[in-house]
């Protein structure tokens, strides 16, 4: 019974924390719809005019250089006021895009809301999985980190959808309700006890490490969980005794080095695989491809089967293992986008016999997209927190949140010029090598986390 009210629990906050991150997909695809109209005759910046490409391509990928700075805000706020009002905080960048966005007159308002988008997000993938590896329960931890990608992709696929009905302004509006939900729900998720060991509050810590395992009275505690909890508080303790201050001594190891070039490495292949260009630009990249359906409608079919492959990695992340997920995922990634460029070459040089193919993009992107969410899409986030040295874990997390910052900058960014350089199948096949390159590293490099204890008695 404990273990089921355990589960709900961990899986209620989890939910709250997400509502947030899905209004934050939401602001990734409204690049998609809405840049299109922002490019338009019928634009609503009264003062600047039409957006040229190079504005969008200032548009699409300023949110990153906001996610920089949003990954070293909040990761210092994460170790100053603790992770519960470090979630809370996010509301205020989040809701200031919206707001912006609806105010704005001119292109240079909509780069500082994009900015704040990026703020938000920033903290979003810094803090997330922190919050799932301190509540979560191991045999469940994969399934919980996977919901931080669904409820993304989720975002992304719900603002394709009413990006292609509801006006610039209205959408602006209506996005506003999810920070509020937030807020509110918020106020009914406990902090984890690790933060409130941290600040030194064990009894509130108890508190909560009762709630996120379903305890609901002292008398209901079973050995096992006293001593897992008696485990995390000597962890902690241990830690704050120690020189808690983190140095450059503690990335010398061998299994710091190892931990961090393996969350660098999955972050630029999560980045530079193409997926996340490929999903901000969802529209007109159909249109260059020749996709027979319109942009939008191709981006909204894509981005369901981006929600299909995110639930298939519910079944087999805590089955099939996380390094066979990943190889599997990043293989088929690359091998869908060497298809496409095939495709795309064999269009661009007036190939005839291919007309009657003209579904081959949808499907081959659609695929494609489905086997990136199954794993390459959401395993390297919640995946550093199992590989990294504990004392490291946090400022390690940070470092890695930077780095994948900077690669969706430069990706985002170089991708138009990219494809006016040396087309979109010169732009796929570069991001199909780069893939099979991340299988080798993979394969070779990366361990199985799959059911890793993270407090352990070595650690306490």
């Amino acid at each position: 019974m404990e273990t089921s009210r355990g589960v709900r629990n961990q899986v209620f906050a989890t939910g709250v924390m997400n509502i947030i991150n899905l209004s934050h997909g939401a602001a990734l695809g409204w690049v998609s719809p809405y840049l299109p109209v922002l490019m338009s005759t019928e634009q609503p910046l009264l003062e600047t005019g039409p957006v040229t490409v190079e504005q969008g391509s200032w548009i699409g990928s300023i949110l990153c250089l906001g996610a920089l700075f949003g990954a070293f805000l909040y990761g210092y706020l994460v170790e100053k006021i603790g992770i519960k009002r470090t979630l809370q905080a996010l509301v205020v960048p989040h809701s200031g895009f919206w707001i912006l966005t609806y105010l704005a007159t001119s292109v240079h308002q909509l780069y500082l809301a994009r900015f704040l988008a990026g703020v938000s997000g920033g903290g979003i993938i810094v803090v997330f999985p922190l919050f799932i590896a301190d509540i979560s329960d191991k045999k469940i931890r994969g399934i919980l980190g996977s919901v931080l990608a669904l409820t993304s992709n989720g975002g992304i696929l719900l603002m394709y959808v009413i990006g292609d009905v509801l006006h610039y302004h209205t959408v602006a509006l209506t996005m506003l309700v999810l920070p509020l939900i937030f807020t509110v729900l918020m106020c009914f998720v406990p902090d984890t006890p690790q933060t409130c060991l941290k600040m030194g509050n064990p009894r509130h810590a108890e508190r909560c490490f009762m709630f996120y395992r379903g305890v609901r009275t002292t008398e209901e505690q079973t050995s096992t969980i006293r001593q897992e909890f008696d485990n995390m508080k000597k962890f902690i303790e241990h830690n704050t005794s120690q020189n808690s201050r983190v140095t450059l001594a503690d990335f010398r190891s061998r299994e710091a080095k190892l931990g961090m070039f393996i969350g660098v490495f999955l972050m630029f292949i999560n980045q530079f695989c193409g997926i996340f260009a490929i999903l901000t630009y969802a529209a007109s990249i159909f249109e260059e491809v020749g996709s027979t359906l319109s942009p939008n409608t191709s981006a909204i079919i894509m981005g369901t089967i981006q929600i299909v492959g995110t639930l298939s990695s519910f079944v087999f992340v805590d089955l099939a293992g996380r390094k066979v997920l990943l190889l599997v995922s990043t293989a088929g990634t690359g091998m869908g986008l060497l298809l496409l460029g095939v495709f795309n070459w064999l269009t661009f040089h007036d190939t005839v016999w291919l007309t009657n193919y003209s579904w081959f993009p949808i499907l081959s992107l659609s695929a494609t997209v489905y086997l990136f969410s199954i794993g390459l899409c959401n395993i390297p986030f919640f995946v550093l927190p199992e590989i990294l040295p504990p004392k490291i874990c946090n400022a390690g997390n940070t470092l890695s949140m930077v780095s994948i910052t900077i690669f969706s900058f430069i990706s985002l960014k170089i991708f138009p010029v990219m494809v006016e350089a040396i087309n979109l199948y010169g732009a796929m096949g570069l991001f199909a090598g780069i893939s099979f390159l991340g299988v080798l590293v993979i394969a070779c490099v990366v361990p199985e986390t799959k059911g890793k204890n993270l407090i352990t008695a070595q650690n306490v």
